[in-house]
């Protein structure tokens, strides 16, 4: 439902846009019309290019042209929220990471439990806890 919300905002404001566009000069309705497409092409790169990947010590969360990597090690916190503040979630049902003491990234993998062991191992594997049998 949000991607619905995030795509169809743009596209309702390039169509009210659009109509005002006709009594430009050419030259600037050119303008207008490759700035509004690159805006539009940066959001559909972010909503089709979001993903997370936890790798031997590091979690990188990507988000379009954004990157983000955090060491394992210095997270202290993963939290359930429903914050609608801005990051690189495409769901309300979020993660909050916490890390390097007091940052904070706003996640939304498809699978959370099954993300959430993936990183708990990884981070364990990481900082050398013994893992129970």
């Amino acid at each position: 439902m949000l991607i619905v919300v995030l795509a169809g905002v743009p596209l309702a404001v390039f169509m009210v846009f659009a109509a005002g566009l006709l009594a430009l000069p050419v030259v600037a309705r050119l303008a207008a019309l490759l700035l509004v497409a690159g805006l539009f092409g940066l959001l559909l790169w972010t909503l089709l290019a979001t993903q997370y990947s936890i790798d031997a010590n590091t979690l990188t969360v990507r988000s379009g042209p954004f990157r983000w990597v955090i060491d394992l090690a210095r997270i202290e916190s993963v939290t359930a929220t429903r914050d609608a503040r801005s990051g690189p979630a495409l769901s309300l049902d979020r993660l909050c990471i916490c890390y390097d003491g007091g940052r904070q990234i706003l996640i939304s993998p498809l699978d959370q439990e099954a993300f959430l062991r993936n990183l708990e191992q990884s981070r364990r594997r990481c900082l050398g806890v013994e893992q129970s049998a």
